[in-house]
């Protein structure tokens, strides 16, 4: 974790010696000159930075290139405005370090490309400065795997019930939100006993982008033992109750128990974490006498 972060850091850094880009140019070619050869000496000290801060910054770059396209504006070599003009937007929903993730892929990406960076900018680094100084609520801290594990013993064996228990033993096995809603069924390849999983590389909805694109290397989820906390056994039960045979693997359910063919959403995912722990609690209080309470047979 140190290491990415100060590879990070150094991204955002990089052009520190690079001639200030006019923020008034209108030839983002201007705005950016190619790096001399020392600059390409010292991009390769720098420390390589991880498979996944990689992947981070792929998902980043490509944001950035989605939202220059919708701009009319040229994402490589991006000028100083375009970076400012982004990261002001991005700003409004973003964590100061989810902003500073971002300027970071900016700045490697033009540093591979040749280029210097333009998050060195004071116009940018001045927006990361007020990013920083603002509080945000922090997002509550994940469930441990021992607890997901118990509220996902704890689940009926209806629809929603059965839907639930996948998800939480998923998440267990470290699967997080955005890979468990992204996730469709052509998607999942079971083998004689494991379930590999092609994870969406940018944490987006399949629908977002075309069929296999951006998708990292599959994902291999173990067995259990015991088949009541088995993550590959609950995907199959999942999956047979549901009659899921193609698209989003974890669809709505309405008040009427009746499946829906949209899938779920990040935020669902945190209602259910949240019912499930409401039940779990309610259920301990009302009858704390009874050790096998709530556990579906």
């Amino acid at each position: 974790m140190t290491t990415d972060r100060t590879a990070a850091l150094a991204d955002i850094g990089s052009a520190g010696s690079a001639p200030e880009p006019d923020l008034n140019v209108s030839d983002p070619s201007e705005a950016t000159p190619r790096v001399g050869s020392a600059a390409a000496v010292t991009a390769r000290q720098r420390p390589a930075a991880s498979a996944e801060t990689q992947r981070l910054y792929a998902a980043d770059w490509r944001v950035f290139e989605d939202w220059c396209r919708q701009q009319n504006l040229v994402p490589l070599p991006a000028g100083t405005a375009t970076v400012a003009a982004f990261l002001s937007e991005g700003a409004t929903t973003l964590s100061a370090g989810a902003l500073s993730r971002r300027a970071a892929a900016i700045a490697a990406r033009h540093r591979q490309s040749g280029f210097a960076s333009p998050a060195a900018d004071p116009a940018v680094t001045a927006i990361l400065g007020a990013a920083r100084r603002i509080v945000r609520p922090r997002r509550p801290a994940p469930k441990p795997p021992a607890m997901l594990i118990r509220m996902a013993v704890r689940c009926p064996r209806d629809l929603a019930g059965t839907r639930d228990r996948a998800l939480l033993l998923l998440a267990a096995n470290g699967l997080g939100r955005a890979a468990l809603v992204g996730l469709d069924v052509e998607h999942v390849r079971f083998t004689a006993t494991t379930a590999e999983l092609s994870l969406n590389a940018e944490g987006r909805q399949a629908s977002e982008r075309p069929a296999g694109e951006g998708r990292g290397p599959p994902v291999v989820v173990y067995p259990h033992s015991d088949r009541a906390v088995c993550p590959v056994q609950a995907l199959r039960d999942w999956l047979d109750t549901s009659d899921t045979q193609f698209g989003p693997v974890f669809r709505k359910i309405d008040r009427w128990g009746t499946l829906e063919h949209r899938r779920l959403g990040t935020d669902a995912i945190r209602r259910i974490l949240a019912r499930r722990t409401l039940r779990r609690t309610a259920r301990s209080h009302k009858a704390p006498q009874r050790t096998h309470d709530g556990i579906a047979g």
